[in-house]
């Protein structure tokens, strides 16, 4: 086991160390995308060849443009003025050398755009990705809390 700066603990099983290496960079954009609602750097982290899907605590999300649009912009940014998702530990389950699965406990720390307060939630997330034209995407996620 190795502990990165960022306290993620990663389990590495023999050669998937760079493999792993490169999911938890898009685990990364993925929580900084959260934040910045960028559409094209979202749209760079999820799978092109499949249908993506996300669930979140109340809703399932089918469909790139759905997740952005509906979880993202009419869910996260009407909610809040700025959110930070933070990964509390990531475990990554290599399935095949182009499939794995990443667990990680979450919080968030949020300003709610009604009343200017400070909000948050702690939960867990499952990400499903997937390599594809030599790139590590997102397939799917699912909050829990």
């Amino acid at each position: 086991m190795l502990k990165n700066e960022d306290s993620c603990i990663i389990i590495f099983e023999g050669e998937n160390e760079y493999m792993k290496k490169e999911i938890i960079k898009i685990v990364e954009k993925y929580q900084e995308v959260i934040h910045s609602q960028n559409k094209e750097d979202f749209d760079e982290l999820w799978s092109t060849h499949h249908e993506c899907s996300l669930i979140s605590i109340t809703h399932e999300y089918r469909g790139v443009e759905s997740i952005y649009q509906d979880f993202l912009i009419n869910g996260i940014q009407k909610a809040y003025t700025s959110i930070e998702l933070i990964n509390d530990g990531i475990e990554i389950n290599m399935i095949r050398d182009d499939l794995a699965i990443v667990i990680f406990q979450y919080h968030t720390e949020c300003i709610k755009r009604d009343t200017g307060e400070a909000y948050g939630i702690q939960g867990l997330e499952t990400q499903i990705v997937i390599k594809e034209d030599g790139l590590w995407k997102l397939l799917h996620v699912h909050y829990s809390k």
